[in-house]
C-alpha cells in the first residue's frame, strides 16, 4: 500500500494534468473564435468597400456580380423535368438512376440507309 503522502501528490498529479488539458482545449477554442471573427471583419470591411467602390466608379459592386452568379448557377442546377419520350425503358432506367451503368439511351427513331444505297439524296 502507498504511503497516504504519495496517494495526495498523485489527486494533485491528476488535478493538474486535467486543468492544462482544459487550458489548452480553452485556448485552442479561443483562437478559433478569434480567427472567425477577424475573418467576418475583414469580409464585412471588404463588402462595405466594394459598395462605396461601386458608387464612387458607377460599376457593379463585385458582391453585386457574385450574387448575380450565384444566381444564375442556381437556376441552371436545378433539374428541368424532361417530356416523356417514345422509348419508356430508356426513361425508367433514367428515373431510376441505373442510365448510367446500362448505357440505355434515350434516341428517336430514324431510317438508317443501307451503305449500298449511295449517299442521301438532298
Amino acid at each position: 500500500m502507498p504511503p497516504p503522502s504519495a496517494s495526495a501528490a498523485n489527486g494533485l498529479e491528476r488535478l493538474l494534468v486535467r486543468l492544462m488539458g482544459w487550458l489548452v482545449w480553452g485556448t485552442l477554442a479561443l483562437m478559433g473564435v478569434v480567427f472567425a471573427l477577424s475573418l467576418f471583419i475583414w469580409l464585412s470591411v471588404m463588402v462595405l468597400v466594394s459598395l462605396v467602390a461601386s458608387l464612387v466608379t458607377g460599376r457593379p459592386a463585385a458582391v453585386t456580380m457574385l450574387w448575380r452568379r450565384y444566381r444564375d448557377m442556381t437556376r441552371q442546377r436545378w433539374p428541368q423535368r424532361q417530356p416523356p419520350s417514345a422509348t419508356p425503358r430508356a426513361d425508367a432506367a433514367q428515373a431510376t438512376g441505373a442510365a448510367a451503368p446500362t448505357g440505355v439511351q434515350d434516341v428517336r427513331w430514324r431510317e438508317v440507309r443501307d451503305a449500298a444505297d449511295g449517299p442521301p439524296r438532298s
